[in-house]
């Protein structure tokens, strides 16, 4: 396995599937790596900043 892979950020991940798919908060910690609690925060902050644009 000569091809290296970058491994993503896991805050910057699960934002990209908060703002871009209907996936719940479970499904989206599964996926990142986050905890639940951490991907609920998350989502409560893009529905706070997405209210104020």
């Amino acid at each position: 396995m000569g091809t290296s892979v970058q491994k993503r950020d896991p805050v910057s991940y699960a934002t990209v599937l908060i703002k871009e798919t209907q996936f719940s908060a479970q499904e989206i910690a599964e996926l990142s790596g986050l905890d639940i609690y951490k991907v609920t925060a998350l989502k409560l902050k893009s529905r706070k900043n997405s209210a104020h644009q």
